[in-house]
């Protein structure tokens, strides 16, 4: 007989993604594969934050 092993407490093998780093603006977690940006050796989460450190750091301003 064969049985779903979901159901009979087997389970299926997970595997999980290890972060590759932590975001230099809001410290939030980064994985590989996902929306992060690598930028002058520094890991951002997403263009958001990227953003938010160029503004902070007066590289960029709004107009």
């Amino acid at each position: 007989m064969i049985e779903n092993p979901m159901v009979s407490g087997q389970g299926y093998e997970e595997s999980y993604v290890a972060p590759v780093g932590r975001c230099e603006e809001c410290n939030d977690l980064v994985f590989q594969g996902y929306e992060g940006l690598l930028f002058v050796d520094q890991l951002f989460c997403c263009t958001s934050c990227l953003e938010d450190h160029l503004k902070k750091s007066g590289a960029i301003q709004e107009i």
